[in-house]
């Protein structure tokens, strides 16, 4: 017998649509209310790992997600001679936990768990402006003038959340809200990335390998790190990130700052925030705040009162990135680039080169405009994760570095506040193995790949797989 419970998700991105499917399993009433008028979710690969696919078996959906992704068990890192400085094997972890993680197209799987929800359970083109709650309900008003009203909302919205930044507001007046919870997102790398076209499996015979060959490169004397991911259809994900610093540059999610902001569902919103002032106005930015938004127009522009800022320039109006600042802050402003001036990336980019042969422009040029997305990656775990009869999850109150697919994961695995503590200092570690560009993640990267005790990466894999939540109201 259906619930009487109502349940609101905001955001159909892969943490609410999961959401969804949980709640249609339980028999709960419930209605996905998305910001975008289409549903195009952008992105590059994700990996899903041994703590959320038994999730998937007991859904029912092993099989599907089989289809859409490939095992993956290594990562190889090297630097820009192509020389392999580092290598991780977690096939000898399968004994252990019994699954081999899955690769795939961060699109491909939302398309998976989209497929599972009745279309009527979606709403498209709600933007919400406001929420409100008592005893007895929980309300929203979008920008169209509608309005929704159930027992509990879940905000999975995304790092710029319209649910959080409401609520957040609503408890800053009450004096209710952490002073951390004010504080600003930490933006950490700036990053551009997409999926090729089927690519010629004799200029690139990998994709023909039955598994995921994750590679990555860390660049000699220049802020960047490139890396690739092979994935069914012989189609190859790319990322190129450009590493920020991270202490000065940031993008405000305060309840003071962020009311302009456009929040992230995951999914592409083709209009334009507006920008939140900052604290100084030494640097302004136009980078997008939204983690897969299109490529926007990236300028730099340094007030005269400003003497300590190092511009890293380019031959195109891709990126004109602030890499360092002692007095200022970035104004962040989405600006749409269309595909019309989108058949570029910067020429040194263009030249990276790749372990699998090539260079990282030759990808680029196999991959179609409208599926290149501009990523601004941050960092932030909120105190604040409830109140009254609002929740948020996902990255709308753990915001994490991409990797190893922990953003998406943690969106499927949320309720405990330990682990996600415990999950983005994992990601933080991992971010230094595979791309960190300091000289001390230059030094935690050799101390890991040839002076660390085997025991103790097996120990903190073994940590990893304690948690692995499973539906008590299905069968296991």
């Amino acid at each position: 017998m259906p619930s009487s419970t109502t349940v609101l998700i905001a955001g159909a991105g892969l943490g609410g649509l999961m959401m969804a499917i949980l709640l249609d399993r339980a028999g709960i009433d419930y209605i996905v209310l998305e910001k975008s008028e289409h549903l195009c979710a952008l992105g590059s690969a994700t990996n899903l790992g041994c703590n959320v696919l038994p999730l998937f078996a007991q859904l029912g959906l092993q099989d599907d997600l089989h289809k859409i992704s490939k095992p993956s068990s290594t990562v190889n890192v090297y630097n820009e001679t192509m020389e392999r400085i580092g290598h991780i094997n977690y096939e000898e972890y399968i004994s252990t936990c019994g699954y081999v993680s899955r690769t795939m197209a961060r699109p491909d799987l939302h398309a998976l768990l989209l497929a599972q929800v009745p279309t009527s359970k979606v709403q498209l083109g709600k933007k919400i402006q406001e929420i409100s709650q008592d005893a007895s309900k929980v309300s929203i008003i979008c920008s169209d003038g509608s309005s929704f009203h159930g027992d509990l909302l879940i905000g999975s919205d995304g790092a710029y959340s319209k649910v959080r930044q409401s609520l957040f507001r609503q408890l800053h007046k009450q004096h209710l809200l952490p002073k951390a919870d004010a504080e600003n997102l930490r933006a950490c790398h700036m990053s551009v990335l997409g999926i090729t076209r089927p690519v010629d499996p004799q200029k690139y015979p990998v994709v023909l390998e039955s598994g995921t060959r994750y590679e990555s490169v860390i660049g000699t004397n220049k802020p960047n790190t490139w890396r690739y991911f092979t994935i069914p259809g012989n189609r190859i994900c790319w990322r190129i990130d450009h590493h920020l610093a991270a202490d000065a540059i940031s993008s405000s999610s305060s309840a003071a700052n962020d009311n302009n902001k456009s929040n992230n569902d995951n999914v592409n919103d083709n209009a334009p925030s507006q920008p939140s002032a900052l604290s100084t106005n030494a640097l302004s930015t136009n980078v997008s705040p939204d983690p897969h938004a299109k490529i926007s127009s990236c300028t730099t522009t340094i007030s005269p009162s400003s003497s300590s800022v190092t511009i890293a320039t380019t031959s195109t109006d891709l990126t004109a990135i602030a890499t360092t600042t002692t007095t200022g802050a970035v104004n962040s402003n989405l600006s749409e680039w269309g595909t019309e001036s989108s058949d570029a990336i910067p020429d040194d980019w263009r030249k990276f080169p790749c372990p699998i042969g090539g260079t990282m422009g030759d990808l680029f040029d196999q991959t179609p405009r409208e599926v290149v997305s501009k990523v601004v990656l941050e960092e932030k775990l909120y105190q604040t994760w409830y109140h009254g009869r609002v929740v948020l999850i996902g990255d709308a109150c753990h915001k994490m570095l991409p990797n190893s697919g922990r953003g998406a994961v943690n969106a499927m695995l949320d309720a405990r506040y330990p682990h996600a503590v415990a999950e983005i200092e994992r990601s933080k570690r991992m971010a230094r193995v595979v791309a960190g560009q300091t000289w001390f993640d230059t030094l935690v990267r050799k101390v890991f790949f040839t002076l660390l005790p085997k025991r103790f990466q097996d120990n903190s894999y073994a940590a990893m797989l304690t948690y692995r939540p499973q539906l008590s109201f299905l069968p296991l």
